[in-house]
């Protein structure tokens, strides 16, 4: 129990009477009288209060959040008795998550529902755990505060972005890709069976024109087609020691920028965000989609398969896959690779390449594989770097900073230089840019036939 601010006040005129009992003895009897009224009216207003009796408070949210962005939970609040209800109210949060506020208020009008909502940003996979609701609630005099705990205690999961995949399918239904940066969901391609006709644009190709659709249209038609289905796609995601690297989040809620080292993500979980979205596209393109994690040795595989079920087992699979302290082996992995991939196949390779004999011995191997399936090979970029090679140097620290910080763009530009001249596809965007520029790059080369 807590006195207010209110119940100060009015214990101001009993101090004063008391004070001056001197002057008039008879006022020392008035300001007891008037402290006893007071104290009485206390404890009605403490008896009276609702929250035990005639408000009901329970937590409201998803029991599997998403990684690197705000998931929202939501403290329901109904009130049953016959006046308003003003209450504080604090949740016991994991305090890894990302949060603005800690303690929320909110007036509840008599008979009526209400509810506080707050947002948490997890940057960890794993397994946390809520505790219970602890609550301050004003009596109906607002003398008196009373509290109460609130079992409330429940488990939940942080997964990869499942909200990025949610939004993918509500834009796919509404035509509205292009807001998150995304083609269209319907692509045309050049592959074997003939979708629709269209009329010719400038950077068609001329061996597609039909000539009896121009005949009858008399302007330039061209013929498309379907891209091909269950095509194989491999993902496979380097989770040696590099790929541990932390890199600052863009924003948080407030949209403003992180400057916090611990309000970072590793690489591997923007690695793995981007490989959750690339498998949900995938799948419902009709593909196949298959993994393998690796680092010194491949701890995780699964065979490429179509449908639903295999992107769920694929979310169970990569929510687990912690980053290893060793260094990466690509010959064993793409040695396993080659052993139970033979039919042509997509493969994305998430990976941290820090040197040109790394580039040089990844090139290696790529270079046989090149010889039946297509490679892309995914790097991240850290923003932060890239603020700093850039910036204006002010004082002999500065200028070290910019220095080192060029030098490691340059180092990554040469190593990229490397693979591409091998043959491979590369990628290499800030961190918030990953997810979509692979799932871009995935319906270019499908659109393309290059699968």
């Amino acid at each position: 129990m807590h006195i207010t601010r209110r119940f100060l006040y009015f214990l101001l005129p009993a101090a004063v009477l008391i004070l001056l009992h001197g002057l008039t003895p008879s006022l020392l009897y008035v300001g007891g009288i008037y402290l006893v009224i007071l104290l009485i009216v206390g404890i009605i207003d403490y008896r009276s209060n609702p929250l035990y009796q005639s408000v009901e408070i329970h937590r409201e949210m998803n029991t599997k959040f998403s990684l690197g962005v705000a998931n929202i939970v939501r403290i329901r609040v109904i009130n049953r008795s016959q006046h308003h209800v003003r209450m504080q109210v604090k949740d016991d949060f994991p305090s890894e998550f990302l949060h603005k506020n800690l303690i929320h208020g909110c007036i509840i009008p008599a008979m009526e529902n209400g509810e506080v909502s707050y947002r948490l940003t997890p940057l960890r996979r794993g397994l946390y755990n809520f505790g219970d609701l602890h609550v301050r609630c004003s009596g109906v005099l607002d003398l008196v505060v009373r509290q109460r705990i609130i079992p409330a205690e429940t488990e939940i999961k942080v997964y990869p972005n499942l909200q990025a995949v949610r939004q993918y399918e509500l834009l796919v239904k509404r035509g509205m890709l292009h807001r998150i940066g995304l083609k269209n969901s319907r692509l045309f391609g050049e592959g074997t069976e003939m979708e629709r006709l269209r009329e010719y644009l400038p950077d068609d190709d001329f061996r597609r024109i039909d000539w009896k659709g121009t005949a009858r249209q008399r302007k330039p038609i061209v013929r498309e087609f379907e891209t091909e289905k269950s095509q194989d796609i491999v993902i496979m995601l380097d989770t040696g020691r590099l790929m541990a690297s932390p890199i600052l989040l863009n924003s948080l809620d407030t949209s403003k920028p992180v400057q916090d080292a611990q309000h970072a993500m590793l690489k591997l979980d923007y690695a793995i965000n981007a490989t959750l979205m690339a498998a949900y596209v995938s799948t419902l393109k009709g593909d196949k989609v298959g993994l393998i994690a690796f680092a010194d040795s491949v701890h995780q595989y699964l065979s490429p398969k179509p449908g639903k079920k295999q992107f769920l087992t694929m979310l169970e699979t990569i929510y687990a896959i912690p980053v290893q302290p060793v260094e990466p082996d690509f010959e064993s992995a793409f040695t396993f690779l080659a052993s139970k991939q033979r039919k042509r196949a997509l493969i994305i390779l998430f990976t941290d390449i820090l040197d040109t004999d790394s580039a040089e011995g990844i090139a290696t191997y790529v270079r046989q594989l090149s010889k039946h399936h297509l490679v892309v090979c995914v790097t991240l970029t850290d923003s932060g770097v890239i603020e700093i090679a850039k910036q204006k140097p002010s004082n002999s620290k500065s200028v070290y900073e910019k220095t080192i910080a060029e030098r490691l763009l340059q180092e990554k530009h040469n190593t990229l230089g490397i693979l591409r001249r091998q043959g491979l596809i590369t990628i290499d965007v800030p961190a918030h840019q990953l997810t979509m520029a692979v799932v871009n790059k995935y319906l270019e080369l499908k659109a393309k036939s290059k699968i």
